[in-house]
């Protein structure tokens, strides 16, 4: 009789744990990480697991207790439901609906790539082109051109003068952008990867007194001259040198005589359909432009286009053993070029050069 009662006994507390268990898990599922209602938006990557899944949530305050997220999404078997993408939750959503949230409200986006190097016309076309329901060219264009707007909400853009645009600052990459984004929504998230890569130079900038403005403007010039990223330091310290007042007698005051910014003053060629005209004539060479660095000293206002992160290293990173002054292209034509300390060398570099035309 004794072991019916022991028996009787271990069963009822076996079920009362079951019990107390179950009423612990239908109470997570069931109550929220917070009474917000803020939308949250986070990006679930192809073939993550339950488990970091989990943690993505529980980082973005979307859920209390990781363990038992995982545990649920493994019971109920879903681990190949969950669909990577972007997803919008909201702290007061239960477990359960999160869970529903990640197999079926996958937000729909579109993919955009912004190659180094163009000028913020160029980069308008692509967004336009990525068919984004509230962007258009000339929206994009309206926006972009009035920088100062930003400049409150991004302190990388303090030296950015007041009645400048955002050329420059519209960092070059993959994009996933939502396909209601607005406008303001894109360019922030251009800026919001700018500020992300320049903070990985900004500690160790070796240009005495320089603003941000300056370096972007510089890298912009090097991403238009350089065909090799590893030529752009030694491009970066031929600039930077000629802008010495100790070179002024070489490089006449000051001037750094960068094609590209000639290019970027005379705009779009109808003849060459392109925003970067290749045939510069001695005329082209000579108008009076304020980005025209063939006629005026020192740097540009601002940038010419937008560059990558290789081109504002090398602006904030000069190859300071160079004492370059020059550079021509060389005969390898593979993008390479030959650098000069004095004119003397220069002229012999292009004479070599087009010899072998």
């Amino acid at each position: 009789m004794r072991h019916v009662r022991a028996l009787m006994l271990s069963v009822a507390m076996i079920a009362l744990m079951l019990s107390c268990g179950g009423y612990i898990i239908l109470r997570e599922l069931r109550t929220p990480a917070s009474l917000s209602n803020t939308p949250v938006e986070i990006e679930i990557a192809p073939g993550d697991s339950a488990g970091r899944i989990a943690t993505t949530l529980r980082t973005n305050g979307l859920i209390r207790q990781p363990i038992f997220f995982t545990a649920l999404v493994r019971y109920k078997d879903l681990d190949q439901n969950l669909q990577a993408g972007r997803y919008v939750l909201r702290p007061n959503m239960p477990v359960s609906d999160i869970l529903v949230a990640l197999q079926n409200n996958r937000v729909d986006e579109v993919a955009v790539t912004i190659p180094e190097g163009l000028r913020i016309e160029e980069v308008a076309g692509l967004i336009a082109a990525a068919g984004l329901e509230q962007v258009d060219e000339e929206s994009f264009l309206e926006t972009t051109r009035n920088g100062v707007a930003f400049k409150d909400d991004y302190f990388l853009l303090s030296s950015l003068p007041d009645d400048a645009s955002l050329e420059g600052y519209l960092f070059p990459d993959t994009y996933r952008i939502a396909s209601s984004a607005t406008v303001t929504e894109v360019v922030e998230l251009m800026l919001d990867r700018f500020d992300e890569q320049y903070s990985s130079i900004e500690r160790d900038i070796r240009v005495p007194d320089v603003t941000v403005h300056e370096v972007v403007t510089m890298a912009s010039i090097i991403q238009r001259e350089a065909a090799l990223v590893e030529e752009m330091p030694q491009i970066a310290a031929v600039f930077w040198n000629r802008l010495e007042p100790e070179n002024a007698g070489e490089t006449g005051g000051g001037k750094l005589q960068a094609d590209p910014t000639v290019q970027y003053a005379l705009g779009y060629s109808v003849a060459e359909e392109s925003w970067w005209r290749k045939d510069l004539t001695v005329a082209d060479l000579q108008i009076e432009h304020p980005y025209n660095t063939r006629e005026r000293t020192g740097l540009p206002p601002g940038p010419i286009s937008n560059p990558g992160l290789a081109a504002l290293t090398a602006a904030a990173q000069p190859d300071e053993s160079a004492e370059y002054l020059y550079f021509v292209a060389s005969c390898a034509k593979d993008g390479s070029h030959n650098f000069a300390a004095t004119f003397e060398e220069f002229q012999q570099y292009q004479s070599d050069f087009q010899a072998c035309q």
